[in-house]
């Protein structure tokens, strides 16, 4: 076992949970201008990042993906984000 979310939810929870990591990394990616440009909001990283804007949350066996309140992510890094939650969990 790999980390607690593969005990706890199992293997393909945790693969959907790596997958979906790397969606939003590669997303990070191709706006890393825009995140480059704006203030950390942890002291352990040089620049804002993703993972500060966004929540997922699992309850019941299902996982739902929210934008943190105040997050001001401009509407198509959003979309994308939530486009990639849509691809990896297969909600509709």
């Amino acid at each position: 076992m790999s980390n607690i979310s593969e005990y706890i939810y199992g293997d393909e929870y945790a693969e959907k949970n790596k997958a979906f990591a790397e969606e939003m990394s590669r997303i990070e990616d191709q706006h890393a201008d825009f995140f480059k440009s704006r203030q950390r909001v942890n002291e352990t990283e040089k620049h804002d990042r993703l993972h500060n804007h966004y929540a997922l949350r699992t309850a019941s066996g299902q996982v739902s993906f929210t934008f943190n309140q105040g997050s001001d992510l401009p509407g198509p890094i959003r979309q994308e984000c939530t486009e990639a939650f849509h691809r990896v969990w297969k909600y509709a």
